[in-house]
């Protein structure tokens, strides 16, 4: 009995140092690079003016998420009122600029870009309605939109920092 434990035993140890030795010598694989984020293929000028409304939609965000928690819905239908109508296609870009923009980040970003303001404008129609549950619902939704958004274009970017 002892012998067969010993035999046994030996083929474990045997069989551990030849899995351990093979995988000290299989190559190990290079971490595949991150693909580029479409927002560092923009050229400043567009980079500029999206990271620039990127920071004025994450300020009225942080204010909107303490109006929220506060109750106060007419700040809520400010705020979203303004999100909606900063809707970056009608702003200061040129014709060229917009055709560059959608070149570069394709109808995907265009589609998602519309979706969030409109959002907004539902929001700022709950909250003039004082529907609390609705604005928290939308709001919500808001939030998870950028968030999807900002790993499809822009990974490096916080959402509402």
């Amino acid at each position: 009995m002892k012998k067969q434990y010993a035999v046994i035993l030996l083929l474990a140890f045997g069989t551990s140092l030849a899995v351990a030795n093979s995988l000290e010598q299989a190559p190990v694989p290079e971490p595949s690079p991150e693909p580029e984020a479409v927002a560092e293929r923009l050229p400043p000028k567009l980079r500029k003016f999206l990271k620039k409304e990127m920071h004025l939609l994450a300020e009225a965000g942080r204010t909107m998420e303490a109006a929220l928690a506060e109750g106060d819905s007419k700040t809520v239908e400010d705020l979203a009122k303004r999100m909606h109508e900063s809707f970056i296609m009608k702003q200061e870009l040129t014709t060229m600029d917009l055709r560059e923009l959608k070149v570069i980040v394709g109808e995907d970003f265009v589609t998602r870009d519309k979706a969030f303001h409109g959002m907004a404008a539902e929001l700022s129609l709950a909250a003039k309605a004082g529907d609390v549950v609705l604005q928290q619902e939308i709001f919500g939704n808001m939030i998870r939109v950028c968030a999807a958004c900002h790993v499809a274009y822009a990974p490096k970017a916080s959402v509402l920092e």
